[in-house]
């Protein structure tokens, strides 16, 4: 089941407002209708704290998809932050689940929807594919 929340400026890096169960469609609408613009100018104002975001989250799949729009129009760029848990080796070799967060930056609407949606068809495979190409990119600039 995906759910959307929102992140507001002022708010603790893991405070979010729970909007309620969501789709692709309703959670696009969520990033179109959030008021970028004037949270943005708050948190310029603030300097402090996490910047506003839009986030999807599949919790049985203990998945998640943090997206902020950097510019106030809907061509601009955003911020993305894909999240989930990787089973790592600890000591003694014995594996344990850790929460996973790669940022990355994305230049069109049209990646951030393609993001979106292999997210809500769960195709996570493709859609940490799709994430590392972004981070291999941030890292060749």
């Amino acid at each position: 089941m995906l759910t959307c929340a929102i992140q507001k400026t002022g708010y603790d890096y893991q405070q979010t407002d729970p909007q309620g169960v969501t789709d692709l469609v309703a959670f696009m609408a969520a990033i179109d209708a959030f008021p970028w613009a004037e949270q943005h100018r708050e948190w310029d104002e603030q300097q402090d704290g996490p910047l506003p975001a839009v986030v999807l989250r599949n919790e049985p799949d203990q998945r998640e998809l943090w997206v902020t729009a950097l510019g106030s129009d809907r061509a601009g760029s955003y911020q993305l932050q894909a999240v989930s848990m990787q089973m790592r080796k600890g000591f003694f070799g014995k594996a344990k689940p850790e929460q996973d967060a790669t940022v990355v930056d994305a230049r069109s609407r049209a990646e951030v929807d393609r993001l979106c949606e292999l997210f809500c068809d769960g195709q996570y495979e493709a859609f940490d594919r799709g994430v590392a190409r972004l981070a291999t990119r941030d890292s060749d600039d």
